[in-house]
């Protein structure tokens, strides 16, 4: 589901569960854990999502975006003028300082050359996309069935789909059902293709949740589980010789070290 954070059966193997008698509990804590999250970050989504946002005008030619890793810029206009993207490194316009590819990241920067962020309050407008994604990685439809390819995700889980191009760019349909010639479906991160494609090469693009992330929402989601077998208990005594005491914070010390690289802070 949009902006999960992990999936079923990961916290089912962490849990050590396999019985479905608690799944609807399971589901709903993933929900709510995945939303604790991403208020804790101060991030709307780590995912892919479009942002639209005004700055006031810091002066000079540079200004940090609030979102990362972005991917791309549509459009800046600072007051009534837009600024155009630079063509080449050292041209008028703006240039996007690049990300590495690599989990957490930090803040990029949007340089301008030829222009200036002008002081003001509100007078600077950006349009872009932020989330972590892996765009374009390649792969080979198999010539022999099963014709499917399953992403690499090198740095976390495949969350969602961004879409499959040939190798010129020519973009392939999503389809829920049998792929024909042209089209593909995708299930987990794993990409089916029809016959008539078999052997081609394709190019797939993909969100991700970094794996950081994805563990501190898989142990949140355990500590919530565990805890409705103790609620209102801060301790227990064992046989009358042993006291066992609970840690009744929202999020454990753990938890909040595994997140806090992804945190906006804000002076972003």
């Amino acid at each position: 589901m949009q902006n999960h954070l992990t999936s079923l059966p990961v916290v089912q193997a962490w849990l050590g569960i396999s019985t479905p008698d608690d799944n609807g509990l399971l589901a709903r804590l993933i929900g709510s854990a995945s939303r604790a999250v991403h208020g804790y970050l101060q991030r709307p989504s780590l995912l892919l999502h479009p942002c639209a946002e005004t700055y006031d005008g810091p002066g000079g030619g540079r200004l940090l975006l609030r979102q990362w890793p972005v991917l791309s810029v549509a459009s800046l206009s600072v007051g009534a003028s837009p600024v155009p993207a630079a063509a080449a490194y050292g041209q008028s316009g703006y240039r996007l300082e690049a990300w590495d590819g690599y989990p957490p990241g930090s803040p990029q920067a949007l340089d301008l050359s030829g222009y200036a962020y002008s002081p003001g309050a509100g007078n600077v407008a950006v349009a872009y996309t932020a989330g972590y994604a892996v765009l374009d990685e390649p792969h080979t439809v198999p010539t022999a069935a099963p014709l499917s390819v399953a992403v690499t995700a090198p740095c976390g889980p495949w969350a969602a789909d961004q879409g499959v191009t040939l190798a010129d760019g020519t973009p392939l349909t999503a389809v829920t059902g049998t792929p024909a010639a042209g089209q593909y479906s995708v299930q987990s991160g794993r990409y089916a293709f029809a016959a008539a494609d078999a052997g081609t090469a394709v190019l797939v693009s993909y969100g991700f949740v970094p794996a950081d992330v994805e563990q501190a929402c898989v142990e949140l989601v355990g500590e919530r589980y565990r805890t409705k077998d103790r609620i209102g208990e801060n301790s227990k005594t064992l046989g009358g010789q042993e006291t066992v005491s609970f840690s009744t914070d929202s999020m454990n010390k753990h938890v909040r070290e595994l997140l806090q690289p992804f945190r906006r802070l804000p002076l972003c």
